[in-house]
């Protein structure tokens, strides 16, 4: 007897259209699924026009149904939406789903890589929901049997991005300004993620059904330090900067970069400069992870994306920053910390002498 042949295989993107978004669609095509992509429809792009869209919004039960309604997937890939319903909506459509929710920990006893089971942060409504998602959309794969493997972003940079940071240090060199604010010498170490490294380790995911029932951190391999990105920018912009450094304190004019680092903080709070440095072994070591694109590539391109494509002064994207760009308000900071140091380099204080930490037999006089 002939075996019922099969039709193609078909995957389902919610989400599709953020900064992840286009790499995956490309990718899960690429592997060969006839892809759709479910979103709100409140903006299009040309990088997924080519793809199958159902326009619905996942944050309602209601509007997801509707939207599946007599579809079923091979595979679902869920980056947007309220994941703890649309959970249980996908599955009655599939068997596997690779969901994609954020990071949320507790601050570290020591400045040591985050790994996945890490006290989570959840002092806060928001920080509490992340966790409380992750619980019930495990708690929903246990019942259904469903096949869930779940990521956690970092922040992302690159294209499209809703509050890009980097727009902070590239506007300012755009307006002529070559300083650049830091707090505790910028020396803070944060895990983020270019934005086509974090989807090739979503369709990583894909690929491996066997990573059902993990969690899987994602973010690029190398974690330079803050000041080290705002160099690595200026010189993606043909331009040299200098960091001007400011302690926690006094430290105002770049708290821009601490917009929506630590969640629980609120601005009027000092920022928090401790390093947080996410594990990713075990993405490298299951999923196979490497950067697929490297520091210094990724800055350039998401640099130029946003010379092509630049924030309105003042306008959304601004807002969200967090980053008012009063440069009056900089000077005069950069001046009154010149002053400081001045102060305190006219101030007498005695310097112990230093000598080798070890003993050397003295030096033999040759003849």
């Amino acid at each position: 007897m002939i075996g019922k042949e099969r039709g193609p295989m078909r995957a389902l993107l919610i989400g599709g259209t953020g900064p992840t978004g286009p790499d995956i669609a490309r990718g899960l095509k690429s592997r060969g699924y006839e892809t759709t992509i479910l979103h709100r429809g409140s903006h299009e792009i040309d990088d997924v026009a080519d793809f199958e869209h159902i326009h619905a919004d996942p944050h309602f039960e209601g509007e997801l149904a509707a939207g599946l309604l007599g579809r079923t997937f091979d595979v679902a890939v869920v980056t947007y939406g309220r994941l703890r319903h649309v959970a249980i909506e996908v599955a009655r459509h599939t068997n596997r789903l690779v969901s994609v929710g954020g990071t949320a920990y507790a601050r570290q006893r020591w400045s040591t890589p985050i790994t996945e089971t890490a006290l989570r942060d959840l002092t806060t409504p928001l920080t509490l929901k992340i966790q409380q998602t992750e619980e019930a959309i495990f708690e929903c794969a246990a019942r259904t049997g469903l096949n869930l493997t779940h990521i956690r972003y970092p922040y992302l940079y690159g294209a499209r991005q809703l509050a890009p940071r980097e727009w902070s240090i590239i506007r300012r060199i755009l307006d002529g300004r070559h300083t650049i604010p830091v707090v505790d010498g910028g020396l803070s170490q944060e895990s983020k993620a270019y934005s086509e490294n974090a989807a090739h380790a979503v369709l990583l995911a894909v690929d491996t059904p066997d990573s059902a029932g993990k969690i899987y951190h994602v973010s690029d391999e190398l974690t330079p330090t803050d000041g080290e990105r705002a160099h690595a920018i200026a010189r993606a912009m043909g331009t040299e900067i200098e960091l001007v450094n400011y302690p926690r304190e006094v430290s105002q004019p770049a708290w821009f970069w601490f917009a929506g680092r630590t969640l629980g903080v609120k601005q009027k709070d000092f920022p928090i400069t401790d390093h947080s440095v996410l594990d990713i072994s075990r993405a490298k070591a299951e999923l196979g992870y490497r950067d697929l694109v490297d520091f210094d590539e990724a800055i350039q391109r998401t640099v130029d994306w946003y010379l092509e494509h630049p924030s309105v002064p003042g306008g959304d994207i601004e807002a969200r920053l967090g980053d008012q760009f009063d440069y009056v308000a900089e000077d005069r900071f950069r001046l009154a910390r010149r002053r400081f140091v001045d102060d305190c380099a006219a101030i007498p204080i005695l310097v112990a002498p230093t000598r080798h930490a070890y003993d050397h037999p003295p030096v033999q006089k040759i003849d």
